[in-house]
């Protein structure tokens, strides 16, 4: 994950809601970093989309849990 680390900034640029309980004339370290979106797979668009050789939703469902369980 790549961040944006900026030393020394000073806190009177910060926007105001960020400034809140920071001393006048301070100097603050900011880290701007991207929050990952968390990956997620939607098993109710496969349902039916092919020839079913997994058991039914539940079966499936319930083999997934199991290897996550696994790690």
């Amino acid at each position: 994950m790549n961040a944006i680390v900026r030393k020394h900034y000073p806190a009177s640029r910060l926007p105001e809601e960020l400034r809140e309980g920071i001393p006048e004339g301070s100097e603050v370290e900011v880290v701007i970093s991207v929050e990952e979106p968390e990956r997620r797979l939607d098993i109710s668009k496969l349902v039916g989309t092919g020839q079913n050789v997994h058991g039914n939703e539940e079966d499936v469902i319930a083999y997934l849990r199991a290897l996550r369980e696994d790690r």
